[in-house]
């Protein structure tokens, strides 16, 4: 790590195992729910559980964390995740899957804490660099943790998420070790969510866009992430080995398809963890968050677009491949400028807030994606998407113009 980002090894590495155990699931809910007869609704609705929850109680996480401190609100929620984890590896209706996802929501406030704990210790002009060090750890989580949880299906259904569980209580004790409590401003007058703060925060340009193009890019993000697998099964069923499209798969041929699902999920996200931890670092002094902010939805819609009109599995992998150049690009540089823009001592309170936008997006994607899905093709979802995507470029196009000499003129990139 670079002189900056040296000292966020043991929140890197907390981040990392517990997304690690977060990856080895995500892949495995579009197979377990159709093993379950699951609708492609159900299915979004599934993916949105865990975001409901998130919604609801991240900013409540966010802003307790500026209150009592970043490490305990940080351990604990990964304590919880384990045991959220352990019921997904008992659950065998979809009820059970329901209420381990919603669990694993309440309590995965982690990474907007981890994000505030960042804050703490960068310098601003260093933000977007340390918020690219937590997006390799997320972005490594959802690289390995696929393919773990698509091999280790072959020890039977509920061996992921029993992994899942172990490497969740792994992170808590490496947070509970590992971690230190960062200085950072206090505000204990103030109410529990910060709400007057956060109402004038909203009404300023500089951070409502900002949030804005964060919410988004998850909100069409989502929505590839709940359907890629289907869509990949319903189109092209004989790259996962099945004979026919998934709906007249057997129970073996559907869990045989997991492995394979986790190799192609590890692809995309070895390139974006690559970008997000260590492009990032050399883009961000060269353009400026705000020129990359413009970049990265672009690359997005154009995967997203390329995807929807593939007629072969070649383009597909195109498109996947093109897709983390986009990612690992907007999520750290939005969430720079957004902790540079917020007052200091409502750093939780705001990344808590923009985690609750980002889980808004993940409950209204997943549904919108597979009612498009239901009602149009496996593609319509992605045409969707790359609309989105290329209306959030031309936002982040004014933003750039408006808003680029803001920074400049405090000394920082722009």
């Amino acid at each position: 790590m670079s002189a900056p980002t040296k000292g966020l090894l043991p929140v890197f590495l907390t981040v990392f195992i517990d997304l690690l155990g977060f990856g080895i699931v995500i892949p495995l809910l579009p197979i377990y729910a159709q093993d379950h007869g699951a609708s492609q609704l159900s299915l979004g609705l599934l993916f949105a559980s865990f975001s409901l929850m998130q919604l609801i109680f991240a900013p409540l996480w966010g802003r307790l964390s500026d209150r009592i401190g970043r490490k305990p609100v940080l351990v604990g929620g990964l304590i919880g995740t384990a045991g959220s984890y352990v019921l997904f590896g008992m659950a065998d209706t979809m009820t059970m899957l329901f209420v381990s996802r919603a669990l694993a929501g309440f309590f995965g406030a982690n990474v907007a804490t981890a994000q505030a704990w960042v804050a703490d210790v960068t310098a601003p002009e260093d933000r977007a660099q340390g918020m690219g060090i937590i997006g390799a750890a997320f972005g490594l989580g959802f690289t390995f943790g696929p393919l773990i949880g698509g091999e280790m299906v072959g020890l039977g259904t509920g061996a992921p998420g029993f992994a899942a569980a172990g490497l969740s209580a792994v992170a808590a004790i490496v947070g509970m070790i590992r971690l230190h409590e960062p200085p950072r401003h206090r505000d204990d007058s103030s109410r529990a969510y910060g709400l007057r703060t956060i109402s004038n925060g909203l009404r300023q340009p500089v951070i409502g866009t900002v949030l804005l193009l964060y919410f988004l890019g998850i909100l069409a993000f989502s929505g590839f992430e709940s359907m890629f697998i289907r869509f990949g099964l319903e189109r092209f069923p004989e790259t996962f080995g099945l004979t026919g499209a998934i709906s007249d798969a057997t129970h073996a041929q559907i869990l045989a398809a997991a492995p394979i699902a986790g190799r192609y999920m590890f692809v995309i996200g070895l390139i974006a963890a690559v970008i997000q931890g260590g492009f990032i670092r050399r883009l961000v002094p060269r353009f400026g968050e705000t020129r990359l902010i413009v970049a990265g939805p672009l690359f997005l819609g154009l995967s997203f677009a390329l995807l929807a009109i593939a007629p072969n599995w070649a383009l597909v992998i195109g498109a996947c491949a093109l897709m983390p150049f986009g990612f690992g690009l907007n999520n750290p540089a939005l969430q720079g400028l957004l902790s540079r823009a917020v007052p200091a001592d409502h750093q939780g309170a705001f990344l808590g807030l923009n985690q609750s936008l980002g889980s808004l997006a993940r409950v209204v994607g997943p549904v919108i994606a597979g009612l498009l899905f239901q009602i149009g093709d496996a593609g319509t979802p992605f045409v969707a998407g790359a609309g989105i995507l290329f209306a959030a470029t031309l936002v982040a196009v004014v933003y750039h113009v408006k808003f680029a000499s803001h920074f400049t003129r405090r000394g920082e990139s722009a």
